[in-house]
């Protein structure tokens, strides 16, 4: 009972969100890659709704466009999912699964990238007014991964 509760409030959820999302009239523009992925510094950013489990959760009722800074060094132990709008059972087991740190360190332990950032970012993706997003909270983290000397950012979707 209780999973096609979940199912049924899902598909609701979805169904008043196609009502209420405004869109997006032009696509983002994409940084050309300058270095080879062995030379560059990687980071994730994921619009999954993680953050340490000492940070404020987000507003997943109104949608939030805040972003939660994620250290690097973090244990997986330390941190969990807040938003409500998607099933995240399996990521509460695992989260590499939509928060890939662990294999974002082994990449670097093998060479394949040069190394990490010292920070990594997450969003919750209900954001259904996306114009704080965009004119603010995104440019600022923008910001923050040119200062970190990111080159590759990878995105993770919840």
């Amino acid at each position: 009972m209780n999973l096609t509760w979940n199912i049924l409030k899902q598909k609701l959820i979805g169904k008043a969100a196609e009502q209420m999302v405004l869109m997006v009239d032009s696509p983002p523009t994409i940084a050309p890659v300058t270095k080879s992925l062995s030379e560059s510094r990687v980071a994730l950013v994921t619009s999954a709704g993680v953050l340490l489990k000492n940070q404020p959760v987000f507003d997943c009722q109104k949608g939030d466009s805040s972003f939660r800074s994620i250290p690097d060094g973090i244990s997986p132990s330390e941190l969990m999912i807040s938003h409500t709008h998607y099933d995240h059972s399996e990521a509460d087991q695992d989260i590499n699964c939509v928060f890939p740190l662990e294999r974002l360190h082994e990449l670097a332990a093998e060479g394949v990238i040069g190394s990490a950032a010292s920070v990594h970012y997450s969003f919750m993706g209900y954001i259904p007014n996306p114009k704080n997003l965009i004119e603010k909270t995104a440019p600022d983290v923008a910001a923050r991964l040119i200062e970190d000397g990111v080159d590759i950012v990878v995105l993770s979707p919840g």
